[in-house]
């Protein structure tokens, strides 16, 4: 959006001016203006902190998020979809599906669906789009890091009192739970967990258990019968209807309850400027077929970036270029990194001639069970491995049949990071992500799945992605405005005051494990000095 609309938009509002153009089939454009002490841009993990932190500590908030409120209006654009029969509802803007694989279904029109696909050169990035971010279609794993690792990308922070203070306040706030030992061994949901871990011991791998922020509880119950199925009824990565703490239920609610939120969805920030009292933000109110119906020029003392690792960044360098904003540290849009993403996978997995079960007689079932949680529980660590260090996510893949196959998300350390730029004549970012950036996870992925074959059979899963290999898929973008780099130790935005960042961005590159439990305690501890020293 060119700078120069908006200075039309400014004089028009100074005049006190509601301006309102019709254009056929009852579309109107609006031109408004609104003021506010602090305003928080993006509705995941790390706004969802500030905008707690900040109304308990008695300050009004206004939060803005491009996507839906899911949940307003009674649930009007509900129910979310799952991942075999998907509705408009799961596309951020597309006619077509654009999850990782399984693409199959179109339709007559472009939605502001809940799940996006950002496509870069060799990197596909996905974000969640609706009040809760990303954490309404991840799959909950709530992993805490390596400590050493963590000590050595923050090595600046007090590591241990993140163990002792941050992450489990994190967790508890959450409402981080784990499955019971007896539901996760006999549930017949899990039987393609339970063949991974057999599978990662045969290898000589060592496996974790890791918690959730699904209610297992909830989950007993939808086996039961009792409730309405999600989790056992292939939902997730386009939203689940029950059962999971996305943070509009956690963070965002307790927010609310306070009566000093008010959250704006279809609300798309643009690019900002320097006030003498603040900022300038402006804004595009978008409705569902992606069109803008509003402009607005939304003025606060205290701004707070939290559109993720792609969102804040953008709006920085957006900013610099447009609003000629040049005091920003040299380091804006470095460090960036894909969490050390691959998918992988393997066929022919756990049949009579490789079977890893221990069960015998008429009780072996050959393959990963033609039933499957859409709840990832159980991991697979070679972090400490000095030469091909690792964290595997053993995945679910629910089609209702039989597939006889292995899923597995690998998470590595990202020891080359990529850099984010803005490109100005297609007013949009670009990641420069070259083979160099991720070569090492392809190494690991591919040392990680001959092991496993040596040890228990199988095929690479060549069908899925090409080489067997999803190595341009990005689920945890991270980095792009650091901290202690692009920012000070506490989030605060250097050459700025009053600028903040509290989310993904801070993160260079990886954090070896599922991000947004340390997303989620950075938050907290950022909030926490900044409410103290600057209010």
């Amino acid at each position: 959006m060119e700078r120069r609309r908006f200075l039309k938009t400014a004089t028009i509002l100074s005049a006190g001016v509601l301006v309102t153009k019709a254009f056929g089939n009852n579309f109107k454009l609006k031109v408004m203006n609104e003021t506010v002490d602090n305003l928080i841009i993006g509705s995941g993990y790390g706004g969802a902190v500030a905008a707690l932190r900040l109304t308990q500590a008695g300050h009004k908030v206004m939060m803005i998020e491009m996507g839906l409120d899911w949940e307003k209006d009674n649930g009007k654009h509900k129910p979310f979809s799952n991942l075999i029969t998907p509705k408009s509802n799961s596309t951020w803007l597309n006619k077509k599906t654009q999850a990782p694989m399984m693409n199959i279904a179109s339709f007559s029109k472009k939605f502001t669906g809940v799940l996006d696909r950002m496509d870069f050169d060799n990197v596909k990035v996905y974000a969640g789009r609706g009040v809760g971010g990303g954490s309404l279609v991840n799959g909950g794993m709530a992993v805490q890091p390596q400590k050493d690792f963590f000590r050595e990308i923050f090595p600046d922070l007090d590591t241990e009192e993140f163990w002792k203070t941050y992450f489990p306040l994190a967790q508890k706030e959450l409402e981080v739970n784990e499955i019971p030992d007896e539901y996760y061994q006999e549930s017949d949901y899990y039987k393609f967990a339970r063949v991974g871990e057999s599978e990662a011991h045969n290898a000589g791998f060592k496996t974790v258990r890791v918690p959730n922020v699904y209610s297992f509880d909830y989950m007993k119950r939808e086996e039961a019968g009792e409730v309405p199925k999600s989790a056992l009824a292939k939902e997730v990565i386009y939203g689940n209807n029950h059962g999971k703490l996305s943070v509009d239920k956690t963070y965002l609610k307790k927010a609310k309850d306070t009566g000093l939120l008010t959250i704006k969805d279809m609300h798309k920030a643009i690019y900002f400027e320097k006030t003498n009292t603040g900022y300038k933000v402006f804004v595009d109110n978008i409705d569902t077929d992606g069109k803008t119906v509003a402009e607005k020029v939304i003025s606060c003392k205290k701004l707070f970036l939290n559109g993720g690792s792609l969102g804040s960044t953008q709006l920085l360098l957006a900013s610099q270029a447009k609003a000629q904003l040049n005091n920003f540290d040299e380091s804006l849009g470095d460090f960036w990194g894909n969490n050390g993403n691959i998918m992988t996978g393997r066929n022919m997995v756990n049949t009579l001639f490789n079977r890893v079960e221990k069960d015998s007689g008429d009780n072996y079932q050959p393959g990963t069970g033609t039933k499957q949680s859409t709840i990832p529980v159980a991991g697979i660590d070679n972090w400490n491995d000095k030469d091909n260090a690792f964290f595997a996510e053993i995945s679910p893949l629910p089609m209702g049949m039989e597939v006889y196959t292995a899923l597995y998300l690998v998470i590595n350390k990202v020891p080359t990071p990529g850099r984010i730029s803005y490109n100005e004549k297609k007013d949009k970012i670009d990641i420069h992500w070259e083979k160099e950036n991720y070569q090492h996870t392809i190494d690991n992925a591919k040392f990680f799945i001959e092991k496993m074959i040596d040890a228990n059979g199988g095929t690479p899963s060549s069908l899925l992605w090409k080489n067997a290999y999803g190595a341009d898929i990005c689920y945890h973008p991270l980095g792009g405005a650091v901290l202690g780099k692009t920012t000070d130790m506490l989030g605060r935005v250097k050459g700025y005051d009053s600028l903040y960042v509290t989310d993904g961005a801070l993160v260079p590159g990886s954090i070896g494990v599922n991000p947004f439990l340390t997303i989620t305690a950075l938050a907290e501890y950022c909030m926490k000095e900044i409410i103290k020293k600057d209010f």
